[in-house]
């Protein structure tokens, strides 16, 4: 596998969580969802590449979120 593929696949993982992260804050929904729906297309993708990526747990905010504490 190559490097330019590996950065280009973390490249998208770190927007799709960022993205996310971002309609969080805002508190749209339909955003959120949308977001959610992005962040897990990408883990599946880079999943089935192996390349390795933050997990769910480890992207900022996302523990807070899961748990109910914000």
């Amino acid at each position: 596998m190559s490097q330019s593929f590996v950065a280009a696949v973390q490249e998208r993982a770190a927007r799709a969580r960022a993205a996310l992260e971002a309609v969080r804050d805002d508190g749209d929904a339909d955003q959120v969802l949308q977001a959610e729906v992005a962040w897990e297309d990408v883990q599946r993708f880079a999943r089935r590449h192996g390349v390795p990526i933050d997990s769910p747990a480890e992207a900022p905010g996302a523990a807070s979120q899961a748990d109910g504490r914000a």
